[in-house]
């Protein structure tokens, strides 16, 4: 078994070493030429050259291969953000192997196309890219069917959206490292922000007999509490705002009530035995979008939020809260 890796490991190292400048490595059959020169904007922001294949995602998620080593990126505004993720051999020609399948389908047969029942089926779910970059030549690979979509009866080329499919997502999970694993894994979360981070904050009363709201304004977030008198309801909202992604939580319960049930008081020490379960609201300026809902969405996992503003007398206020963020892939077109 050794023999036969060791093999394997010799051929991939024999074929990606190939990769120089203005040679005739073709990477796929059906590539054809970057007019737009998409691959060179691309390497200019991973600081990689015209020797390195560049495989674009959805999510803003970049790889590049060259010399046998294999890198992924996570970039927000052209500009890499989170941990460049460097594969390990092994990996480095796993995610060869797979790359070499998705360039080998034919694109033709895996775009829109009517059903059986004379319909175009694009699901939200199932919306995914990848493009392809070396030297002067790109190739697109576009796909908009969910995954639960049962091909055998809908459409042709079930086999090759298949393929797609599955060596796509396959091909995600190289961009996460140790870190970003243990904490999706997790099934709470605490969240530690300040309101007063920004001392500019705007602050806004409306009140009369039966509604209030204050608004406050802070960087990267803003905090509205309503009470609705009428009704006994209290709902804290918390909205915040990055260059690449958004998360919104909500804190609803009874305001005249004095222990609600998903509010709770801890010691502060509670910080220091749960530091492994806190992140901080720098932190999420890490991830795009995607990667956020999969860390801190409600749906997945408990969230509680701590204002560093309600700490008093050695006590923390926890709150749980509902929500987080919605993982939506805006295609961008070469």
């Amino acid at each position: 078994m050794n023999y036969i890796l060791v093999i394997t490991l010799l051929f991939f190292t024999t074929v990606y070493s190939q990769d120089k400048v203005g040679s005739t490595f073709i990477f796929s059959k059906y590539e054809h030429f970057d007019y737009e020169n998409k691959g060179n904007q691309i390497r200019d922001i991973v600081n990689e050259d015209n020797e390195a294949l560049i495989v674009y995602l959805d999510d803003s998620k970049y790889i590049s291969l060259k010399n046998n080593k294999v890198k992924c990126y996570t970039v927000c505004e052209d500009t890499i953000i989170n941990n460049i993720v460097e594969l390990n051999n092994i990996d480095a020609m796993i995610c060869k192997s797979i790359i070499d399948t998705l360039v080998s389908i034919d694109p033709k047969k895996i775009i829109n196309e009517i059903d059986k029942e004379n319909r175009i089926l694009i699901e939200n779910l199932g919306r995914y890219m990848v493009s392809f970059y070396k030297d002067n030549k790109t190739l697109k690979l576009f796909y908009s069917y969910s995954s639960e979509t049962n091909f055998e009866d809908k459409f042709s080329f079930p086999k090759d959206r298949k393929t797609f499919l599955n060596n796509y997502l396959n091909l995600t999970k190289y961009f996460y490292d140790k870190e970003f694993e243990r904490l999706r894994s997790l099934d709470t979360i605490y969240l530690i922000i300040e309101k007063k981070e920004n001392k500019q904050y705007e602050q806004s009363n409306f009140s009369d007999t039966t509604y209030s709201t204050i608004v406050k304004k802070g960087k990267n977030m803003t905090y509205i509490v309503g009470i609705n008198k009428l009704k006994n309801i209290r709902q804290e909202n918390y909205d915040f705002q990055f260059n690449c992604s958004y998360v919104s939580f909500i804190n609803l319960n009874r305001f005249s009530s004095a222990e609600p049930a998903n509010v709770f008081y801890e010691d502060i020490s509670f910080l220091k035995t749960n530091s492994d379960k806190i992140l901080h609201l720098e932190d999420l300026q890490r991830f795009t979008q995607c990667d956020l809902e999969l860390l801190i969405s409600s749906n997945y996992k408990k969230v509680f939020i701590i204002d560093k503003d309600e700490i008093s007398g050695g006590k923390i206020k926890i709150k749980e809260v509902k929500g987080g963020t919605y993982c939506f892939l805006e295609q961008k077109e070469d």
